[in-house]
């Protein structure tokens, strides 16, 4: 691993994924922006003060290099982008959101354990699309739950039935993943009765009762008994997007076990760093505000019984630069191969390039023949290369 525990980055955290080794995560939760279109701003004189983030996706915020990097390298994703531009063209809210969340999205599949999971939080503005995303990355077979968290907290919907839940989508990176559900069963009601035939209510024998009691049973993915932060006043800080230490600390026990690391590549107001911190995880925060450092320094002060903020001023780090990865050669990129392909239609002449995957730059010429008549020569896996400009 090539980052300390208990760090705190302030930078785009498409730069700090790719600057994390391969593999060596065992739990991300992520909550990004859900494309509401608006500004998001704490309140004056809240904790949280001076935390701002944006959720508007423009045309000018994707860079052409992800783009270039998804058609070479991510065929599935690239198909379904080019769907969603189709539909709604490059200029969409809809297509700009998902290309930002796709690249960093392929970062947090690379740098997960294969015994590893993702939580990723959203709502239903773009739940439908980022299932279909993260089916493309993560494979749909890797598919774990929906997890729909219900809450309420008043508001006015005049003509809509009120708008109380978020989607957590959960994925595995192999079927070899890690789940302690021992660790977040909840007690049976203390009335539960098994109802079985003709006969009515029948009661288990009065220790096989009593074992299964103790033993709780594993929650359902839906989630009705953890409330919104709204109603947690001692949790409460005014940062915009804020959720409930219980929900946090149910996804690690559930995904990690002690001494395990998790990241937040959205820490916020830190959260996810503090439930970790409270159930003994390693953890490190990404987020493009300072505000994130303050904040899990003051919350650990307060959540955790530890010597109080001097403690964590010390033992809290901060870094404004991307890690470098220990785990390949330095200033050199990972293998690809080189491919030589070529088309009957232009005898002599081959396309040559590099490529993660060859057979998926293959498929993506053979999408624009409708004859798919091009034909792969020869690929060469590189020892890891230099680019030259």
């Amino acid at each position: 691993m090539n980052v300390d525990n208990r760090m705190i980055f302030c930078h785009d955290n498409l730069d700090i994924l790719r600057g994390i080794n391969s593999g060596c995560i065992d739990l991300i939760y992520a909550d990004p922006p859900f494309n509401k279109k608006k500004t998001f701003t704490a309140p004056v004189g809240s904790s949280a003060e001076g935390a701002e983030f944006s959720d508007i996706f423009k045309e000018e915020d994707i860079k052409d290099e992800w783009l270039v990097s998804i058609s070479e390298d991510q065929e599935k994703i690239h198909n379904f982008l080019e769907g969603i531009k189709g539909i709604e063209g490059r200029t969409s809210y809809t297509f700009c959101y998902l290309a930002y969340m796709a690249v960093r999205l392929i970062e947090c599949h690379r740098i997960l354990k294969d015994t590893g999971s993702l939580y990723l939080h959203c709502d239903p503005t773009m739940s439908h699309y980022l299932k279909i995303l993260l089916d493309c990355i993560f494979g749909e077979k890797n598919f774990r739950n929906e997890i729909v968290w219900c809450y309420t907290f008043p508001g006015n919907f005049p003509k809509d039935f009120p708008r109380r839940h978020d989607i957590i989508l959960r994925y595995s990176k192999t079927e070899n993943y890690f789940f302690y559900k021992k660790t977040i069963s909840t007690p049976y009601k203390a009335n539960f009765t098994s109802t079985r035939g003709v006969q009515g209510s029948h009661k288990y024998e009065e220790e096989h009762q009593k074992i299964r009691h103790e033993k709780g049973k594993t929650p359902e993915d839906w989630w009705t008994h953890i409330s919104n932060v709204s109603q947690w006043r001692s949790e409460l800080l005014g940062y915009p997007t804020q959720k409930p230490l219980a929900l946090l600390e149910r996804i690690i026990q559930a995904s990690s076990k002690k001494g395990n690391i998790v990241l937040d590549p959205f820490c916020g107001c830190a959260t996810t760093c503090v439930a970790a911190e409270r159930l003994k995880r390693q953890w490190i925060g990404i987020d493009v505000s300072v505000k994130a450092y303050e904040l899990v320094k003051q919350r650990l002060a307060k959540d955790v019984e530890r010597e109080g903020e001097l403690f964590y001023e010390k033992l809290v780090k901060f870094s404004t630069d991307p890690p470098k990865r220990t785990d390949q050669e330095p200033d050199y990129l990972p293998q690809k191969y080189v491919y030589i392909i070529s088309h009957p239609q232009y005898e002599g002449e081959y396309k040559v390039g590099i490529a993660s995957d060859v057979k998926s730059r293959l498929g993506s010429y053979q999408t624009g023949d409708p004859g798919r008549n091009y034909k792969l020569e020869h690929s060469c896996l590189t020892p890891y290369f230099r680019e030259i400009e």
